[in-house]
């Protein structure tokens, strides 16, 4: 990936395109991880997006090809005329608050899951750059943002404890894509999947322990680990450990485009998150979303945002953080029934398109967008 030429006037696509300018700004363009950012943006109708970021990391969707620009100078973004800058995660935030300022725009920043759960002492001994002056200086972005959206009310609820302004922190659900994720034709019935970075909130080693104790039960299930990170090898080893080497598959990470196909393919999502020892936690798993959309049942942890989505014995079930029993229960009932598989996997995909549906999501947000531009010029 390469910076757009300068200095000069915007090139395609952004001269021949009327729409008002949105600075998304992420540090990283892309982590893999981070699908939600790259279809949000991509996603905007009103307006047209402008990726901003500090390290090229690829994984740029099609619908941003040519809207990249990495260290780029305030000058050279003048030229954009932007109306808002929009910041993925607190920490980004707090970067994003000089070129706001540098600009004269508003800035918008997304609250995720870490930024708002993670400890300030984790934060301050993790050797990252960007999180340590976030701990040291996140007043000042709670002081100086003007709007922040919480993934989740859960999420929000947490925020406004931490001190973001109450009357200008709002809940704003990530949206899905429904013509990318949908039910495929009933799934294979014994194929549990799990997706996301493979790190200790996502509970995966409390999945392995609940999907030993149903391997005597269902000896053809079969269990799907999406994503990669730090804790993969150690996993790899608790599965060996458990004698599950057969029946458990490691993907590593894959595009939108595969998950979305393994989700078509499976009989439910497993997402037994959890509160990890840093106090990381999640705001709402895009995961949980899309597969829902798919029409897949989910069992996920009563865990921050989760119960916002899914909804206890209507569209899937919840069980206690860390209580691998109670998750193994409840696996063993989905694959044992198919009706109750195809009840809940129909009630989940009625719930995302009347809540999560990106189309709907992306008409709020720019709705939030006009808002905020009215507010500056009166």
């Amino acid at each position: 990936m390469t910076n757009l030429p300068m200095p000069g006037p915007p090139p395609e696509p952004f001269l021949s395109d009327p729409r008002p300018v949105v600075l998304v700004f992420r540090a990283p363009v892309f982590n893999a991880s981070e699908t939600f950012v790259r279809a949000q943006a991509a996603g905007l109708v009103r307006y047209q997006p402008l990726v901003v970021g500090r390290e090229a990391k690829g994984h740029v969707p099609p619908g941003l090809a040519g809207r990249v620009l990495i260290r780029p100078d305030v000058e050279r973004l003048r030229a954009f005329r932007p109306v808002l800058v929009h910041a993925h995660f607190a920490t980004d935030g707090l970067g994003a608050l000089p070129l706001a300022a540098a600009l004269g725009v508003p800035l918008v920043t997304t609250l995720h899951g870490y930024d708002v759960h993670r400890s300030r002492a984790a934060l301050l001994g993790s050797g990252r750059l960007s999180w340590v002056r976030y701990a040291l200086f996140q007043r000042r972005l709670q002081a100086r943002g003007d709007l922040f959206l919480a993934v989740s009310n859960a999420l929000r609820r947490r925020a406004i404890a931490q001190g973001f302004p109450a009357e200008r922190t709002f809940t704003h659900y990530n949206g899905v894509d429904l013509r990318r994720f949908r039910p495929g034709a009933g799934g294979d019935g014994v194929t549990i999947l799990h997706v996301g970075r493979l790190v200790e909130k996502k509970g995966t080693a409390v999945l392995l322990r609940a999907f030993a104790r149903i391997r005597t039960a269902h000896p053809r299930a079969r269990l799907a680990i999406v994503g990669d990170g730090p804790l993969r090898p150690q996993l790899e080893r608790l599965a060996g450990e458990l004698a599950l080497n057969r029946s458990v598959t490691f993907w590593g990470a894959l595009n939108s485009d595969e998950v979305a196909a393994q989700m078509r393919q499976v009989a439910l999502l497993a997402a037994p998150s959890l509160t990890a020892r840093d106090g990381d936690a999640e705001g709402l798993p895009q995961t949980i979303i899309e597969a829902m959309a798919s029409g897949l049942p989910v069992v996920a942890s009563d865990h921050s945002g989760n119960p916002e989505a899914v909804e206890d014995q209507q569209t899937g079930f919840l069980i206690p953080e860390q209580d691998s029993e109670a998750l193994a229960a409840r696996l063993d009932l989905l694959l044992d029934s198919a009706a109750t598989r195809t009840a809940m996997g129909r009630a989940a995909r009625q719930l995302v398109e009347a809540r999560f549906d990106l189309a709907r999501q992306t008409a709020r947000l720019e709705a939030l967008y006009d808002g905020l531009r009215g507010q500056m010029r009166s």
